[in-house]
């Protein structure tokens, strides 16, 4: 028996467990499953802007990606439709959707932090991520006088870019006091503003980094990529205070998965994660 099929037996089993239980018989699930079920609908806010692989329209004009394979899957599951709502115009919005109770569920490749917990609850992280910088080589060799490359990049001055309404704001108000935070309307604004030197390096997920140089390697010689080793960056589903039991569920069917994802893998093996889930939910 193979890895694939046991993944989806174990599905399959949990799911059969849960619908067969007397609480299931009984009609008494807990108010944020029940809600679910009775609308016949999950819906789930995410950011109105693409963020491939995670979330983004293929050419087929398709949303598609592993935040929204994922849910689709947890939809499939729980035998009802799922419905994106992809009207916050910030990563910080969707999280308001979720503490407004505006939708059951939040993805977006969501930072899990302090002020951020203090409103909605996050489940496990389904990925693990590093912080990382994306330097301006002319910028950094400026301020390197005779200084070496790991010491001028612990303490770099200059202006330092980031999404605005990110948790990215915070990191870098914590982490990199001798810069001056600029907040962009969007992620390819900030890419733009370190290759044209107007910020002395780009802030975000590793993810996102390594993912310029790869889809642009004749950048190389503009820029560099810096990953913190130091620096987590746990990635979380965001569900409402009152969706205690939702949560749960939805890390139980994460940990179902088992698709022990990493940035590198995500990147360099996106399809076969795809396929996975689709393989273990239909």
């Amino acid at each position: 028996m193979n890895y694939y099929t046991v993944a989806i037996i174990n599905i399959i089993i949990a799911f059969s467990l849960f619908f067969s239980s007397p609480s299931f018989a009984n009609n008494t699930f807990s108010p944020d499953i029940q809600r679910i079920l009775d609308r016949g609908t999950l819906v789930v806010a995410m950011f109105a802007q693409d963020t491939p692989p995670f979330y983004y329209v293929n050419e087929e004009n398709q949303l598609t990606g592993v935040d929204v394979e994922m849910i689709k899957g947890f939809a499939r599951l729980l035998n009802v439709d799922v419905v994106f709502d992809r009207s916050p115009t910030s990563l910080g919005a969707v999280v308001d959707m979720i503490a407004d109770e505006k939708a059951d569920v939040g993805i977006s490749k969501l930072s899990i932090t302090f002020n951020r917990v203090q409103r909605v609850l996050f489940t496990k992280p389904y990925i693990e991520m590093r912080q990382a910088l994306l330097v301006n080589q002319l910028s950094l060799a400026k301020q390197l006088e005779g200084g070496s490359r790991e010491e001028v990049l612990l303490s770099l001055s200059g202006k330092i870019g980031v999404i605005g309404n990110s948790s990215y704001v915070k990191y870098a108000k914590r982490n990199f006091i001798n810069m001056e935070v600029v907040e962009y309307k969007s992620w390819n604004d900030v890419v733009d503003a370190v290759i044209k030197g107007e910020v002395t390096a780009a802030y975000r997920d590793e993810a996102e980094i390594k993912k310029i140089v790869r889809d642009n390697p004749d950048l190389s010689l503009t820029v560099l990529t810096v990953t913190l080793k130091d620096a987590a960056d746990p990635k979380g589903i965001a569900v409402s205070k009152n969706a205690s039991h939702l949560k749960e569920l939805l890390e139980f069917y994460i940990d179902s998965l088992n698709l022990n994802l990493t940035t590198n893998k995500v990147l360099y093996h996106y399809d076969d994660i795809i396929k996975s889930i689709k393989r273990n939910t239909e």
